[in-house]
């Protein structure tokens, strides 16, 4: 990883920060000394930029690439907690309240990643109250996020793994279904639901067999929404 203050990196952050979902409501001219206060890092594949235990410089913004945000417990057993992807935000709650962060960031590719410091947050913050009733909405929003991981756990893996494709992006496959992909290998998909990669391959069998789902490679055909959703809302069992 890298620190690069290059004036095409300048440029990047420019681009990138009035983009951000916190951000999007507060006037540019509000926005000129946070941006200048920012700066931009380079992440290669497979690099840890976040390490469990430290404190995070600022808020990170995604500018290209994709990020997991994963924890490890015992025998190096990981837990991916979410898939970071372009013009996304982490790391608000951490560097607000000057916490260790209990995470590792890692880019699964290639990526750039714009810090904007805790303190030009909260300057910006009293100078404008508008972006900090956002800024709570959003904090808000991550922890009901987290009620739900929570009580995803408490699921089957089969219920967890209707909720996360209902939850992915769709597009039409040219035949009157919805098409989702799979924006990470299985075996991070599997990390990420907290199932063994086989029971994922299993699990999507067993939905393409009840005419739930069409899988070709990371691109999933949902045939049935209906039984998707039923599926995912049934009431939870253990695994």
């Amino acid at each position: 990883m890298a620190r690069v203050n290059s004036p095409l990196d300048a440029r990047l952050a420019q681009g990138l920060i009035p983009r951000l979902s916190i951000l999007r409501e507060v006037a540019p001219a509000s926005l000129a000394p946070l941006i200048r206060q920012s700066w931009v890092l380079a992440a290669r594949r497979g690099t840890t930029f976040v390490e469990r235990g430290a404190r995070l410089p600022g808020v990170f913004g995604l500018a290209y690439g994709s990020v997991k945000l994963s924890l490890r417990g015992q025998e190096a057993e990981e837990r991916v907690l979410r898939l970071v992807a372009a013009g996304q935000t982490f790391g608000e709650a951490e560097a607000l309240l000057g916490h260790a962060g209990r995470s590792e960031a890692i880019a699964l590719v290639d990526s750039k990643l714009v810090v904007i410091p805790a303190a030009a947050i909260f300057s910006l913050m009293e100078r404008d109250p508008r972006f900090a009733r956002v800024l709570s909405v959003a904090l808000a929003e991550r922890a009901v996020e987290l009620l739900g991981e929570v009580e995803s756990a408490m699921q089957r893996g089969a219920q967890r793994l209707a909720c996360y494709l209902g939850s992915l992006p769709e597009a039409g496959d040219g035949n009157g279904h919805s098409l989702v992909q799979l924006p990470v290998s299985k075996t991070l998909v599997a990390a990420r639901l907290g199932v063994k990669k086989e029971t994922l391959s299993r699990l999507l069998r067993q939905f393409a067999a009840h005419g739930l789902i069409e899988v070709s490679r990371r691109d999933i055909s949902i045939l049935d929404r209906d039984g998707l959703s039923r599926l995912s809302s049934s009431p939870a069992h253990s695994a």
